[in-house]
């Protein structure tokens, strides 16, 4: 009587296992019925999928560019502005919540049609490794918001999800085997720069060796600069001098005036000359202070041209204060006049422009006027 019981408790197990195993199933059928038939409601088809990543290895930091390829049924560029799309593709806002992750950074997206086939084209820079997910996003919806066009009524109520697989980034450090960070690498340099640099250096040698010699020659240079510097304040000395000479032959003066002038002329040069005033020396004392100034070394034309000088200075001296002497009364009156006998003045002159070019010529020959 218990054996019989107990075999129909089991009998009664197994039955009722069966109907929840059986219930079980169809609940699963109709279930995956109503996902399918709620997909094939909400999104469009799509046919010859493919994804590509380029490069196939991605690094932190590297920019990589991934390209999802399909076939739609559908033209996903209805009611798009012609302007809007160059050659076949139209550039797609970054903007979207799907592509503003912290784990990467999208840097442009493009959807591009050839033929039936589109492709998306996703450029972008991962910041981890490992797995990077994308979010699924509304294509259909993304193409008018960027385009701000209102979606067809045929794709209005049929969005167009997009499902990227994961993208695998991977890390450097695994692949090559580093355990420690490596050193810095120096600065870059343009091209040429090793050469600018070196040049500078050597100028500024160059510069320092200058400026060290410039300072050990300093009393020799700079005597030797005084010494062209008088020498050409001479030259324009004389040069002033001779033109006011030629000039004053030019002029028309009583000879009283005349010799006046030349010897303001003269006496003003000898003054800048040797550097000596000889405004109001005698005549007789001119050549001794000459000799006294120059030490005695001067050339033999060049004493002559001074002796030439002093003659010239007692001539003019004459004509100046001679005038209603009685010297200028003896005869010949033609040798005691106090006037200069025809081309007198001109020889004066001719006299006067020889000695300066003496005076002013070294024993090389050197500034000769």
């Amino acid at each position: 009587m218990i054996s019989f019981f107990r075999h129909k408790a089991a009998f009664v197990l197994f039955l009722f296992a069966g109907i929840l195993s059986a219930g079980k199933q169809a609940f699963c059928e109709n279930a995956q019925d109503e996902l399918a038939s709620r997909n094939a409601s909400l999104n469009l088809a799509m046919e010859d999928v493919s994804q590509i990543l380029i490069p196939k290895e991605v690094y932190v930091g590297d920019t990589a560019e991934l390209r999802f390829s399909f076939n739609a049924p559908v033209d996903l560029f209805a009611g798009v502005p012609a302007e809007k799309i160059n050659d076949g593709e139209l550039l797609l806002s970054t903007e979207n919540p799907a592509f503003k992750m912290q784990n990467y950074d999208v840097k442009q997206i493009s959807l591009r049609l050839i033929g039936r086939t589109y492709t998306l084209s996703l450029v972008f820079v991962p910041w981890v490794t490992g797995s990077i997910k994308f979010p699924p996003f509304d294509l259909n919806a993304l193409i008018h918001s960027e385009t701000k066009v209102s979606i067809p009524a045929e794709l209005a109520d049929k969005p167009f999800v997009i499902e990227l697989q994961p993208v695998e980034v991977l890390s450097l450090v695994k692949k090559y085997n580093a355990l420690t960070l490596r050193s810095p690498l120096p600065p870059s340099l343009l091209p040429g720069t090793n050469y600018i640099v070196w040049s500078l250096i050597i100028l500024v040698i160059l510069l320092i060796f200058a400026v060290i010699f410039v300072l050990a020659k300093f009393p020799m240079i700079s005597e030797k600069i005084y010494s062209i510097s008088d020498s050409l304040a001479h030259v324009k000395n004389a040069r002033q001098t001779k033109h006011k000479i030629r000039a004053l032959l030019k002029k028309k003066c009583s000879d009283a005036e005349f010799a006046q002038q030349w010897q303001t002329i003269t006496r003003k040069y000898l003054s800048a000359r040797f550097s000596t005033p000889f405004n109001s020396i005698a005549t007789n004392s001119i050549a001794k202070r000459i000799m006294n100034v120059t030490g005695n070394f001067m050339s033999g034309e060049q004493e002559d041209s001074v002796i030439s000088l002093t003659s010239l200075f007692t001539r003019t001296d004459y004509i100046r204060f001679a005038r209603d002497s009685i010297d200028s009364r003896l005869l010949p009156a033609e040798e005691h006049e106090a006037a200069f006998y025809p081309g007198e003045k001109e020889v004066i002159a001719k006299l006067t422009i020889d000695a300066i070019s003496n005076l002013e010529a070294n024993p090389k020959g050197e500034f000769s006027l």
